[in-house]
This record gives structure tokens, C-alpha cells and sequence, in this order.
């Protein structure tokens, strides 16, 4: 078999047999132009989109080691931001954002599974098929009410006609650990920067008994060997300790993790099906816990032709988690558990003392009442047991009665339920003289909590299309679509919780005989909608098309329930033209595109789902005795808006879309304004005599500018080695255009503030000598005491000679400006690989190229109060030995020291190797023996590298110690095909 190839056109085989010569005739490669990609309640030839649309293969989400599809989604697509909140606890969400700040009271994406609103971290990466990103108003405004802010749509795998059995399976395991990590001070550094800051915070001498320092500088050196001592001089009851405990270290581990996947797909003349099974068994890195996250997909999707104009489908895909984590004793039944840990925290805690072991020499672990020790939470504190059901069933109908005409209809129904059992179990703190120890307090009392979900979900869509041209094939053509929808959501929450457990071990209700606590709730949300879209084009050339969409949400009042919302986009492919001819060897393909589009937003922030009623609030034992028992109490309810009503997002998308030297280059950019108006806020300042709270009211716009840049490149010698490399690039900001702030305080939004605005000082360095300080400006307001050497100094910007925020207002700011701004700017992604005679390679790099970040608390400062504990990267402070230092004399009563100011402002921009793979597959003359289609082995890596000018104390993509650290991973792996 001979294999012709060429970049820009299609690969021939053909069979030699002998002869002489052959005569091949390449034809031109359209692949790029004739993709069909999925829009709103259809598909279009990518050649003919209006719209800013961008859609990536299912591919890129193959065998990476994640547990969510936005894992394996951040820096694809231009514009398409993903945070994760929790980090990378196990069985953490990813949150989706499509083109940057959207209101002030939120707003996310819609997400589509096949049609319907799902969750789309419960969807198997494996089975996805394709991803559908719609920006702009225009591609987005079909789907109305809940579009405002951009729609994903993801397609699911199925059948293919005349397609053999398939069967495919692929299995990874990956060890991961964290990403980055962050070490306090050792013993010695830590007594010696506490004496520092306890001695210029007003104390003498040192700050512990001096025995302590000479243990603990004994046991640093080695020549004492236990982390504690007992002295009943200095404590009674208590160990003194002196240890060297690096608690980064300590907390967090190296785990493993694996993932499974199997699937069957095929189908004769009439029906297709494909069927899946996966398992993601994902293991947490706490060094004493046994948090873990466990997920099971299975999916069945089958499609009939019945006769030649119908076609009928079903499809059911369940998904079940089961997760584990730490309660850290915050639960209901335990809301002041202040230990500062939670299910899916992070552990590194700013107290956590060096000198404290992990467990005293007896074995019990340390803390006796004076600090938390994260550690033994973990191992000792109790667990929440997280389980999910995610059920759904979809019944669809195809008819085709006329040519052209294509009619649709599919009913969803879904139940979602979730169950969790979140156990507080008390321990003992104990300490060196036995019958002195005292129970931890925050795990105190025991308790039981058990909470459910109970969730159903149904859609309905009928849509019908019809296409046709005018005076000739190709020369007036139209698409015609009409549809009809309709959603509804009802859930039901409730929890019980009661105290003192008999048996800590057997966290049961009815074996606990404390307080009982029990609270619920019902509520549910509809909508429905007509919609309708006309596509229209000259020849492929000059192309149009107009969504509306009439659409309700029960959100709202009658009266202000329905709104109507239209679209309308344009291009010119002037590459048709017949001027552009000559640039065709170059220049293959030019796309000008404009749209402009109006849509509503729902979202109506904390508010529930009936905004619009005021609620009476009902408290079911009130604290007073009447009659021997506390009374049912029921309270006036705040005042509502009559004009409470939707908010609106105008958007308008200009774009282009190229390639070049036959597809092998590729660009595309799109420039956008979207306007967002008659946010809900609190109203105009009413006197205090109305006695309740402003109600709220559409009363705010914003403004969101942004761009966004796509260029590929890919391209295939004769030698078969073929490569490509693509990057993303895109930037937004967010400013106020509208807001009731009169005086323009600076402490609220105003009318120009561009939205994560920091106001700051401008420091001048620090002060070397006390006379220095002394003879400087009045920083008084920021501390009272005195500001001697080592302190930072402050820009008198208003020249008043003293150091404050004057009125904090925009007309009197007192001496801050705006220094920087925490928006994530300049979002990227490269993707680069090759592939030659069975080797694959690629890697993908993701980062963001401007933001500005004022941290705080201990991990940046060191030493804010006496219970801190600094890390490695607050050692570079002020001493007359180190009058060069970033951080001032350490001090935990100068809190002017730790203002927001230009010194200390931090560039939190990075760029992260989010995945390199190595991969090999097996000549096709060595499986095709043993009736194998594909054996694929492959090496991969996640976050692997880091490079960033923020401070070593943070994560660039978390920047809090107390998020679950997003890990580093190493994966091996197998991809079987027959």
C-alpha cells in the first residue's frame, strides 16, 4: 500500500500491484472549512458561523489524569476562564466563566449535556465527543433567560452507521503530590523573629522561659533527642516543646490514583449505539486522612431509523460519587468549630508552631489545648461521607417527511439526589501528666449530621428546520428553525443533626442523646420559551443570521415574568470574492464577522427563587418562655422593588476568521462590549426612620471590553513527521458605568471604578534610622505607637504632611491612588506536539499574563499577632545587619507596617506546563495479528513546572495556603482498541 500525502490536501492510498505507473491526482483538503460544529438546537458548516464560536475536539480531554472535564479544559479555548475554588481537593468542581466579569450578583455559563443543563463535572471526559463554547450574545441567544453570559455546549459519543463493533478501553494511574510547596521558619529562626517582634511590639528580653531556647537549640543541633520536656516550674501539667517540625511536610503526602474506561460503539444500515463504563478513583495527598473521591459513569445511548422520515433515540447516563474528606469539625450541628479547617480546606494553618510536634514521645498527638494540630484532626476529628446519584433519561424523535425539513423533539427527565453523613468525634488534647488532659474544643461535643438532596429536573424541546435555496443550488440559500421549550426543577433539602455521640466510633442519630437540630426546604424554578432562527446566504459568501427567543422565568413577577430577546450577526467570506483570486495561494480563506445581540439574566444573586415575595422570617423556638416552652416567632418581612425586574446584556462581537498557505496557518480574533444593566443592588440611601433594609432594585451597569486570539499552526513533511503548535490568547476588563454613590466612597462601587481596582499607599522604602522616622510624615492614623527604623515609610501624595485616607471618597482619597488591579489579564494557553511513526508527543502550557495581588496574613508578613507562624519567605526582614530587607522590623502591633501599599504589591502573573505526554503505538502489522486495531502506552505529567514572580508563599492559581493545593501528577497509561 503506497500512502500519497500533501499539507492542504486529502491523503490517497492505493494498493501497488506491480504496474509501471501510477497516476495520482491529490484533491484539496476542505476539512477546515466544511467542520460542522455544534451551535444552539443544531449544527453549521464552521465555514458559514456568524457568530464568535469556538469548538475543540473531545480529544483534548483523552487520558488526561483529571477528575473533570474543566481540569482539562483551562487554557483551550481563548476566553473560556476556569477557576478551582477548592483546589485540587479530591472530588473538587471546577466553575466555568466565559469572557470575563459578568454581574455584580454573578453569573455563569449555561452548560448543555446533549441538549439539556447538566453539571458538567459529573460528565465523563471519555465520553465526550465535542465542546461547543458560544460567546457572544448572538450564538448565544437562542437559549435566552439563562444565556446572558455565554453557552457550552458538550455532544456526547455515539454510533456511527455501518460502522463493526468497536470496543475501546483505556486505564491510567498517576501519582500526585503537591504542585508547589510552602515551609514555615525552623525552631531557631522562629525564636529568634519572635523575640524580634515580641521585643518592637513593646515586651524585653525573650518571649518564652529560657529554658525553652536552650532545649530546643539542643534538639536542633542533635544532642537532645525528644521534640518535648516537662518542668513543673514552668507548667504543672503541660510538655514544653522544642522540636523542629517542618509542618508543610507533615500534612501532605504523595497518593495514587487511577482511572478506567471502557466502551462499545458501532451500527448497521439502521441503528447505532454506543455504550460506556468509567471509573475514577482519585486519592487525596492529606499525610493522615483517608480523603478520596470516587466516581462511576455509565452511559447507554442507541439510535434507530425506523423508517426512512423517522428516527427514534434514547439515551440514560447515571453517574455515582462517593467522596471522603475530614470534617475539621465545622458541620450544622457544630457552626463555631473555629479549629479553621473544612471538608475540602487546605491544612497549613498559620499557627502551626515548629516547636510543636506532630505526637509527643508517649505517642498521643501534641496541641493539649493550646493549638491546633491539624494532623491529629485529620486522623482523629471525623469524616464527611459524600454520595451522589445523577440520573438521566432522554426519549428522542427525528422526523425527515419532507426534503429539507428535519423535525425534532426529546423529553429529559433527571433525578439528582445526595446524601451526606458528617461526623464531629471528640478527642482528647492530652498532656504530660496523665488526668489532666481536657477534650480538643473545637471537635466538642461529638455529633452526627445528615443531610439530603432531593432533585428532579425535566426539559422539553421541539424545534423543527428547514432549508431550501432560491434560483439555483447554492446561490440564495435558507435554514429555517422554529422551536418550543420548556424546563422545571423542584428540590427538597433537608438535615438532622444531634449531639453526643454514646459510641464515638458508630456515628448514628438514634445512638446519640444531645441536642437535636432539624431544618428543610422545598423550592423550585421554571421556564419556557419560543425561539426561532433564520440563517441566510448568497453563495457562501455574504452570510446572515437572526435569533429570537420570547422567554419566561418564574423568577420574576407576572407583569415582568416574559421578555422577548433578539440577535442578529453577519459575515463576509471576502476570500469569495472574485478580486481576492490572486491571493489565493497564500491567503486561503477571509471571514469578516459582526453581531450584536440582547439577552436576560435570571440570576438574581442570594435572593432564592422568588425574589419578588417578600418572606416573613420564622423562628421555630424563639428565646423567651411563655407558658413553660419557647414560642414559634414570626418576623416582618423586608420591603421588595415593585419594579423588580431582569437584568439586561447587550453585547456586540466584531471578528475574523483566516488561514493561510493551504490551512496551515490559522487565526482568528474577535473584539466585544458587553453591557450589563439594571444589575440588582441596593436602592437609593432612604432615611433611617423606614426601619428595614433598602430593598433592592435594578439600579447598576457595567461595561466589560475585551479580545480574544487564536493562531495554529500545523503542517506534515514527506518523511510523514507531522507537527503543529496553537495559542490562545485573550484579555477583558470590567468598569462601573452606573451607581448610587453619591459622596463616591471609596469603600463601595462608583460610577468608573473598573471592577478588582486596588487603592493603595505609595511607600518610599524603610525607615534606616529612628531620627529618620521621627523627622518624617505623621503615619499616626496607621498606628498610633512610634515608628522607628525598620518601619515602612508612606508617600505624603496629598501633601498635608500627614499619612491617612482623608475622607476615603474619590474627591479626598488622602494619600492612596489606585495602584493595581487583581483581574486576571492577558489568560493564555500553548499547545505544541508532533507525531512520527508511532510517537506522539505534545505539551500544553497555560498561564496569565498580568494581575496584581496584594496578599496578606502570615504566610506573607510573617508575624501578625503572637500566635503566627511565619514561612521561609518572610526571613528577608529588618535588622541593622540587614538594612536592604523586603520586609520591615517584624512587629505584631504596627499594623501600618502592613498596609496595601506599592512595596509590597505582588505580580501574580505565571505560566504552568499543565500536561506534557509521551506516547507510543504499536505498528499496526504487530496488533493487526492478534485482531487488535491500536495498543497505545503512554507517560504523562500534570503541572509539572512553575514559573512565576509572585512570592514563594502562594500557588499562583490558588494564592491561599488554606485551599487544597492543587497537585503535581505522573501518569502511566494504556489505550486498547478492537
Amino acid at each position: 500500500m503506497l500512502i500519497f500525502t500533501y499539507v492542504g490536501y486529502v491523503t490517497q492510498e492505493i494498493r501497488y500491484e506491480g504496474q509501471d505507473r501510477l497516476d495520482v491526482q491529490l484533491e484539496e483538503d476542505t476539512q477546515a472549512l466544511d467542520e460542522v460544529v455544534v451551535v444552539g438546537y443544531g449544527t453549521q458548516r464552521r465555514v458559514n458561523l456568524t457568530g464568535a464560536v469556538e469548538s475543540v475536539s473531545g480529544s483534548v480531554l483523552e487520558n488526561r489524569p483529571i477528575t473533570n472535564i474543566g481540569q482539562g479544559l483551562q487554557g483551550v479555548v481563548p476566553n473560556l476562564n476556569i477557576t478551582m475554588n477548592n483546589g485540587g481537593a479530591p472530588g473538587a468542581s471546577s466553575n466555568f466563566n466565559i469572557r470575563g466579569t459578568t454581574s455584580l450578583n454573578g453569573g455563569s455559563p449555561l452548560v448543555l449535556v446533549d441538549n439539556v443543563q447538566m453539571d458538567p463535572n459529573l460528565v465523563n471526559p471519555d465520553d465526550i465527543e465535542s465542546i461547543s463554547v458560544l460567546k457572544d450574545a448572538a450564538s448565544a441567544a437562542i437559549y435566552g433567560a439563562r444565556a446572558a453570559y455565554g453557552v457550552i455546549l458538550i455532544t456526547t459519543k455515539k454510533g456511527k452507521i455501518g460502522q463493526k463493533p468497536t470496543i475501546q478501553f483505556s486505564t491510567t494511574a498517576y501519582w500526585q503530590q503537591p504542585a508547589l510547596s510552602f515551609h514555615n521558619v525552623n525552631s531557631i529562626e522562629f525564636l529568634t523573629m519572635k523575640d524580634l517582634a515580641y521585643q518592637n511590639s513593646g515586651g524585653s528580653g525573650h518571649y518564652y522561659n529560657e529554658a525553652i531556647y536552650d532545649y530546643a537549640e539542643r534538639y536542633f543541633n542533635g544532642t537532645y533527642d525528644s521534640p518535648v520536656f516537662f518542668d513543673a516550674s514552668i507548667d504543672p501539667y503541660k510538655y514544653q516543646y522544642v522540636g523542629n517540625t517542618d509542618w508543610w511536610n507533615e500534612l501532605y503526602k504523595n497518593s495514587f490514583s487511577s482511572i478506567y474506561n471502557a466502551s462499545i460503539n458501532g451500527g448497521n444500515d439502521k441503528t447505532t449505539y454506543y455504550a460506556s463504563l468509567g471509573m475514577n478513583d482519585q486519592g487525596g495527598i492529606l499525610k493522615a486522612a483517608d480523603d478520596k473521591y470516587r466516581k462511576y459513569n455509565a452511559n447507554i445511548n442507541v439510535s434507530t431509523n425506523i423508517t426512512d422520515w423517522l428516527n427514534v433515540s434514547a439515551k440514560i447516563m447515571h453517574t455515582y460519587t462517593d467522596e471522603k474528606h475530614p470534617t475539621g469539625g465545622t458541620t450544622a450541628m457544630n457552626p463555631t468549630a473555629y479549629s479553621g479547617l473544612s471538608a475540602y480546606s487546605g491544612m497549613m494553618k498559620n499557627d502551626l508552631s515548629p516547636l510543636m510536634p506532630v505526637k509527643h514521645p508517649d505517642g498521643n498527638y501534641a496541641g493539649q489545648g493550646s493549638y491546633t494540630n491539624p494532623v491529629a484532626i485529620q486522623a482523629q476529628g471525623g469524616n464527611a461521607i459524600y454520595k451522589q446519584n445523577d440520573l438521566w433519561m432522554t426519549g428522542a424523535v427525528m422526523l425527515t417527511p419532507l426534503k429539507g425539513l428535519i423535525i425534532n423533539a426529546d423529553y429529559t427527565w433527571n433525578y439528582y439526589g445526595k446524601a451526606t453523613s458528617q461526623h464531629v468525634r471528640n478527642f482528647y488534647d492530652y498532656t504530660a501528666v496523665p488526668g489532666t488532659e481536657n477534650y480538643y474544643p473545637w471537635t466538642n461535643p461529638s455529633s452526627i449530621t445528615l443531610t439530603n438532596d432531593d432533585d428532579y429536573y425535566y426539559a422539553l424541546n421541539t424545534f423543527a428546520e428547514y432549508s431550501f435555496s432560491l434560483a439555483g443550488e447554492n446561490t440564495h440559500n435558507f435554514k429555517v428553525m422554529a422551536g418550543y421549550n420548556q424546563e422545571m426543577k423542584t428540590t427538597k433539602y433537608h438535615f438532622t443533626g444531634r449531639k453526643d455521640l454514646i459510641d464515638n466510633n458508630n456515628p448514628s442519630i438514634n445512638l446519640a442523646t444531645g441536642e437535636i437540630a432539624t431544618s428543610g426546604s422545598e423550592s423550585q424554578w421554571a421556564i419556557n420559551g419560543i425561539f426561532s432562527r433564520i440563517n441566510y446566504d448568497y453563495k457562501g459568501r455574504y452570510l446572515l443570521e437572526m435569533n429570537g427567543r420570547y422567554d419566561g422565568s418564574s423568577k420574576f413577577a407576572k407583569g415582568q415574568r416574559y421578555q422577548f430577546f433578539p440577535s442578529v450577526s453577519g459575515a463576509w467570506r471576502i476570500s469569495e470574492e472574485t478580486f481576492w483570486e490572486p491571493l489565493k495561494n497564500v491567503w486561503d480563506n477571509m471571514k469578516i464577522r459582526l453581531s450584536y445581540g440582547s439577552l436576560g439574566n435570571q440570576v438574581v444573586g442570594d435572593l432564592g427563587n422568588f425574589p419578588y415575595l417578600a418572606s416573613y422570617g420564622v423562628n421555630t423556638q424563639y428565646g423567651y418562655l411563655l407558658n413553660g416552652s419557647l414560642p414559634v416567632a414570626v418576623s416582618a418581612p423586608g420591603l421588595i422593588s415593585p419594579s423588580f425586574t431582569w437584568e439586561t446584556v447587550d453585547q456586540i462581537d466584531v471578528g475574523f476568521d483566516a488561514s493561510f498557505l493551504q490551512n496551515r496557518l490559522t487565526a482568528t480574533f474577535d473584539w466585544y462590549r458587553r453591557n450589563t444593566k439594571d444589575m440588582l443592588t441596593a436602592g437609593q440611601a432612604l432615611p433611617a426612620v423606614l426601619g428595614t433594609s433598602v430593598p433592592n432594585e435594578n439600579a447598576a451597569d457595567m461595561k466589560t471590553l475585551g479580545w480574544e486570539l487564536s493562531l495554529g499552526w500545523r503542517d506534515r513533511l514527506s518523511s510523514g513527521f507531522s507537527y503543529y503548535i496553537k495559542g490562545v490568547l485573550s484579555d477583558y476588563q470590567s468598569t462601573i458605568t452606573k451607581f448610587a454613590n453619591p459622596t463616591g466612597l471609596l469603600s463601595q462601587y462608583y460610577v468608573g471604578r473598573k471592577v478588582g481596582e486596588i487603592w493603595g499607599y505609595v511607600s518610599n522604602g524603610l525607615y534606616q534610622t529612628d531620627a529618620e522616622a521621627d523627622a518624617g510624615h505623621d503615619q499616626s492614623y496607621l498606628y498610633s505607637g512610634r515608628w522607628g527604623a525598620g518601619d515602612v515609610k508612606y508617600e505624603d501624595l496629598n501633601g498635608d504632611g500627614k499619612i491617612n485616607i482623608g475622607s476615603n471618597t474619590l474627591s479626598d482619597p488622602g494619600d492612596r491612588k489606585i495602584i493595581g488591579n487583581n483581574t486576571p489579564r492577558y489568560a493564555y494557553g500553548i499547545t505544541a506536539g508532533f507525531d512520527y511513526k508511532g510517537i506522539d508527543f505534545e505539551m500544553f502550557w497555560q498561564g496569565i499574563g498580568k494581575r496584581d495581588y496584594m496578599p496578606g496574613g502570615s504566610s506573607f508578613w510573617g508575624f501578625t499577632s503572637e500566635w503566627d507562624t511565619p514561612l521561609k519567605t518572610a526571613l528577608d526582614y529588618w535588622t541593622e545587619d540587614n538594612k536592604d530587607a523586603y520586609f520591615a522590623r517584624p512587629n505584631w502591633n504596627n499594623g501600618g507596617n502592613r498596609q496595601t501599599s506599592t512595596r509590597y504589591l505582588q505580580d501574580a502573573s505565571y505560566i504552568r506546563l499543565k500536561n506534557v505526554t509521551l506516547g507510543y503505538s504499536l505498528p499496526q502489522s504487530v496488533v493487526s495479528q492478534y485482531k487488535i486495531q491500536r495498543v497505545r502506552f503512554f507517560i504523562q505529567g500534570e503541572n509539572l513546572l512553575t514559573f512565576t514572580s509572585l512570592i514563594k508563599s502562594f500557588d499562583p492559581e490558588t494564592i491561599d495556603n488554606m485551599v487544597y493545593p492543587i497537585s503535581k501528577k505522573v501518569s502511566i497509561g494504556l489505550n486498547l482498541t478492537f
